[in-house]
């Protein structure tokens, strides 16, 4: 919904499904970095009315550190999830504009999100009671992430925990693996731009062939 973007656009998506298959749900993250064309006073972004938000938090820049930029993160009190337009509003109190924001703004966004049931087709969704895969074309990828649907591109990383013997399989390229609370990230990222339409993620067990 490039609509959302008068004011501003997404120059860096960090995407993070934390899947547990068993219960039907999973536990999302998503850091959005921003760019601003003009004064803006909300964020605006789709997000699944099945989404239950645990944290939104905005960060603007404070200072430089020996030549890296700190920023000052704080959560939103009075967000709205409008679970009937499936539109997240960000207040930002008080507006951003480019000369405001040249040093970076973000939003770091939590939730917990429902996968739906063997023959489903959006969203995220089970094959079977080991395999899950994400629908992010025609419309389904805020049923997985809130995003900006309709080609809008930026870079993209994406990072999925599963368990060890547990392949991840999608269109990035691998970014490498680190050990996470007995489990594994599996990160990835891509080069160019890419639409979240573009984006496909299916997490399957590891078989050993005998």
């Amino acid at each position: 919904m490039s609509d959302l973007l008068s004011t501003f656009r997404p120059t860096k998506i960090l995407l993070q499904l934390d899947p547990d298959l068993s219960n039907g749900t999973y536990n999302g993250r998503v850091k959005i970095d921003f760019e601003f064309t003009d004064e803006t006073s909300e964020i605006k972004i789709q997000a699944s009315k099945d989404f239950q938000f645990t944290s939104v938090r905005l960060a603007t820049f404070y200072e430089f550190n020996e030549g890296y930029p700190v920023y000052a993160s704080v959560e939103s009190e009075d967000y709205v999830h409008d679970t009937e337009s499936e539109i997240l509003i960000i207040p930002l109190g008080t507006p951003l504009t480019p000369e405001t924001t040249q040093n970076g703004f973000y939003i770091n966004l939590e939730w917990i999100g429902p996968i739906g049931a063997p023959g489903a087709t959006d969203g995220l969704y089970a094959i079977d009671e080991t395999t899950i895969e994400a629908n992010l074309k025609d419309g389904n990828a805020h049923k997985v992430f809130p995003s900006y649907e309709g080609g809008v591109s930026a870079k993209i990383w994406l990072t999925v925990i599963t368990d060890e013997r547990t392949r991840v399989e999608t269109n990035l390229d691998d970014a490498g693996h680190e050990e996470f609370e007995g489990r594994v990230k599996n990160n990835f990222s891509k080069e160019e731009e890419l639409a979240i339409e573009d984006v496909y993620i299916r997490v399957t067990p590891i078989i050993d062939m005998e």
